[in-house]
């Protein structure tokens, strides 16, 4: 009956938090090592945002009923207060704490351009590594790094290529460098676009 139904409930719950917990952990430390990869040094960590949420509905529909009462000019009933439940934190949010080398601990909005798309990508290949897609696709995702982090990057890329195919659209030589397949697109001028495929091997 219901009493099941909220055992079955409750281990649910629980399987999901550890589930979760033990993802974050993984994917946290994947994210620092990559972050450290392409900054050469720091640190970084994802952090869970815990806001309180409190349960205040058996007040609301207490005070909705009284105020029914009062408008229809029936007896107002004494509302059965219900005895409140503990406020509990619960994950309303992830933040990103980053540190490249020579700086202080920050948020990432407090980041410069490039920072952040270093940061973005550190992420990106810590959730790649350890929930691998059967493919992804990348859009220009190295269009704001210079030389030396667009090697760090494609060496990151040809490292997770074993684990799930990429897609690139790039205009960097670096990545271009590491892959199988170049697929370009020129223009004639007749205005006639045509495409061009290399093998790399």
């Amino acid at each position: 009956g219901i009493a099941s139904l909220e055992a079955a409930i409750a281990d649910l719950d629980q399987i999901i938090s550890k589930r979760f917990d033990a993802a974050f952990r993984r994917i946290n430390d994947e994210f620092n090592t990559y972050f450290r990869s392409l900054f050469r040094g720091g640190r970084a960590e994802l952090v869970l945002i815990k806001e309180v949420i409190r349960e205040d509905d058996d007040l609301t529909e207490a005070e909705a009923a009284m105020a029914q009462a009062e408008q229809t000019g029936e007896a107002v009933p004494t509302p059965e207060v219900k005895p409140k439940k503990d406020a509990e934190k619960v994950v309303t949010g992830i933040d990103i704490k980053a540190t490249p080398p020579g700086k202080k601990l920050q948020l990432i909005a407090m980041l410069s351009g490039g920072e952040r798309a270093l940061t973005s990508i550190a992420l990106l290949c810590a959730i790649i590594a350890k929930n691998p897609s059967p493919f992804v696709v990348l859009d220009e995702v190295d269009a704001a790094l210079d030389e030396a982090n667009s090697q760090r990057f494609s060496s990151i890329l040809d490292q997770l290529a074993h684990k799930t195919q990429f897609i690139t659209i790039t205009h960097n030589r670096a990545t271009m460098e590491k892959a199988t397949i170049l697929y370009g697109v020129t223009m004639g001028e007749d205005g006639v676009s045509q495409l061009l495929s290399v093998k790399m091997d």
